[in-house]
């Protein structure tokens, strides 16, 4: 009589949705480090522009405010979906 445990093809699927859980965490995080990377960049060449053309006074040149505003408006989204989409064990 053998003792061992089940193989993980005989064994119930427990942790799906807690690996699910994981994998969307992880992505949020990627999502996040590429924004926060990107907008800190994109702010750089900005700045550089505005400060080369003498525009730093005026509003309408800051330009990567839009980014800033509609990449972060995603990355709340994300954010929101992955957190309401937890397992109900999690709830």
């Amino acid at each position: 009589m053998s003792t061992s445990s089940p193989t993980t093809s005989q064994r119930p699927d427990h942790d799906a949705p807690h690996a699910l859980r994981a994998q969307q965490i992880s992505a949020f995080k990627v999502h996040a480090a590429v924004f926060a990377v990107s907008t800190l960049a994109i702010f750089a060449v900005n700045l550089l522009v505005n400060l080369t053309a003498g525009l730093t006074g005026d509003l309408s040149a800051w330009w990567s405010l839009w980014v800033l505003i509609g990449w972060g408006l995603g990355i709340a989204i994300h954010g929101l979906v992955v957190q309401l989409a937890r397992p109900a064990s999690d709830a």
